[in-house]
């Protein structure tokens, strides 16, 4: 009897290792195998090799690290109810891994758009293709659950479709503003007032944009904080993109005082000319010096010039140096810099 125990033992033994052996010659062959279904689908169909390794690649391989699973359990003869609900997760992983393998070939820098490129006249950039991509995504997987309840929980998609058509009000209140905010996408996108990495002023926000999404526009503020604005409001407003700048305007009121001749001024107004216009930073044609105003505490110097560079911090190393410049022709000149004064009359009781 104990011999016949110690028989029964070492046969299940024999049979659970053959069947973990499934399992991990599955996970093991896996690679071998996907590429194997990867050539035999190009020669069939012609598809070229890299759009689908880019995609089937890993979903494939965990695939046939599922069927290893499904091959142990057969064979361990499991009871019906185990193979029941292994054959419905089977099936449903198996729609969920078409759908990824869909979604995966989708990506903004993927063989799918560089392909779509060459042979239409579609010319999207990155934040398109991404924006792009996340839509046909989000409709690849929607189909996918549809199926997945539809064949493996037989779930009623008539009465579902009926439940929406009674709340398609509701829904369409709910998603209004989604839906606006998708629309300003899809405009911002095409119309590309603004990329990825350009720095924008909208209304009373500004910062370098990050991300395009569905719904909203990512911006980095300068003091490093994200700032999120729905797309419906940023194509309802004016922006400025900074990033578009072939160069940068300086300019500068100077206030010199009353008692500076008139021949002090003019002096002061052509050496300024003549300063700005040899600095090889300032666009010599947009020089303009005058005198602008004579108020009631100064004489009021107009300075504009266009500095050569659309960088913002090469912009205030420039600036920094003009300024040093005009600084040294007043110091020549002698002339001083006043400051707005205001009287203040007191009547002693």
């Amino acid at each position: 009897m104990t011999d016949a125990v110690t028989s029964v033992n070492i046969n299940s033994t024999i049979t659970y290792l053959i069947a973990l052996a499934i399992i991990l010659g599955a996970r093991l062959l896996s690679p071998i195998i996907a590429h194997i279904i990867i050539y035999i689908f190009h020669k069939l169909f012609k598809v070229d090799t890299k759009i689908v390794n880019s995609g089937f690649y890993e979903p494939i391989k965990f695939m046939i690290t599922v069927a290893g699973f499904g091959i142990a359990i057969y064979y361990l003869q499991l009871p019906k109810g185990v193979i029941n609900l292994y054959n419905k997760v089977f099936k449903s992983l198996l729609v969920l891994a078409i759908a990824k393998a869909l979604a995966n070939c989708l990506k903004p820098d993927s063989t799918f758009f560089t392909k779509l490129e060459s042979s239409t006249k579609f010319n999207g950039n990155e934040a398109l293709n991404s924006f792009i991509g996340k839509i046909l995504k989000a409709l690849i997987y929607i189909v996918a659950a549809f199926i997945i309840l539809k064949e493996d929980f037989d779930y009623d998609l008539g009465g579902l479709a009926a439940g929406l058509g009674i709340g398609s009000a509701v829904v369409a209140l709910a998603f209004q503003d989604f839906v606006k905010s998708l629309i300003g996408g899809f405009t911002i996108l095409t119309d590309k007032p603004f990329e990825i990495g350009d720095y924008i002023e909208v209304g009373a926000f500004q910062g370098t944009v990050i991300d395009i999404t569905f719904r909203s526009t990512r911006l980095r503020a300068t003091n490093n904080a994200v700032i999120s604005l729905p797309n419906s409001v940023i194509v309802a407003e004016y922006v400025k993109n900074w990033s578009r700048l072939e160069n940068r305007r300086l300019e500068l009121r100077l206030r010199l005082s009353l008692n500076s001749s008139t021949e002090t001024i003019q002096r002061c107004i052509s050496k300024l000319k003549t300063v700005l216009k040899a600095n090889n930073n300032v666009i010599e044609d947009t020089v303009m010096v005058h005198l602008d105003s004579i108020e009631n505490d100064a004489n009021i110097i107009w300075i504009v010039a266009y500095i050569n560079t659309s960088d913002y911090s090469e912009f205030c190393q420039m600036k920094e140096e003009v300024n040093c410049d005009i600084l040294s022709v007043l110091e020549r000149e002698n002339i001083e810099l006043v400051y707005p004064t205001q009287k203040v009359y007191t009547k002693t009781l």
